[in-house]
């Protein structure tokens, strides 16, 4: 997505790269001591309750847990989302990136004919169970919310019409 938007609009399991510190000097040069720059990649693991803090992955694999001000003063491009996103848009294609489930998930999945690396669009964004199109084999599939979180995916340069 070419659009950038503050980190804070993120959800657990995005991935972004970071386009800017944001203008409070004192936040910037203290997420730059850490080592968080423009350029990172950075992944939110997890969101505490209330919004207090949040679990992030920078780069290759730095661990930080950073206060609700410093995300929100970050911009980010993203780069990857869970499929339920409110990011993600109907209509444009999306490349699965990774399955976060175990074995038994994987297995659902595969026999549905949802793989990694698959294309696929989302039909409908606000229905549930999720309606999914598989872009190459150009048939649709209906997911439960719990197993669309667990879909990992990536913008794609084909739109609603490729």
């Amino acid at each position: 997505m070419s659009q950038q938007i503050p980190v804070s609009a993120l959800q657990a399991q995005c991935e972004c790269i970071i386009r800017s510190l944001g203008s409070d000097e004192k936040t910037a040069h203290r997420l730059a001591q850490m080592g968080i720059l423009p350029g990172n990649h950075l992944r939110i693991i997890r969101i505490a309750p209330l919004g207090g803090t949040i679990e992030v992955v920078v780069g290759q694999g730095q661990n930080f847990a950073l206060r609700q001000e410093e995300v929100a003063a970050m911009l980010c491009d993203v780069v990857a989302m869970p499929l339920v996103s409110e990011l993600v848009i109907a209509g444009q294609n999306y490349r699965i990136r990774t399955l976060l489930g175990g074995k038994t998930f994987r297995r659902r999945m595969e026999k549905q004919g949802l793989q990694e690396g698959d294309l696929v669009q989302v039909n409908n964004t606000g229905e549930k169970p999720f309606p999914v199109h598989l872009v190459e084999s150009g048939e649709d599939v209906e997911l439960g919310e719990g197993e669309a979180k667990k879909i990992i995916v990536e913008v794609t340069a084909g739109g609603p019409h490729s």
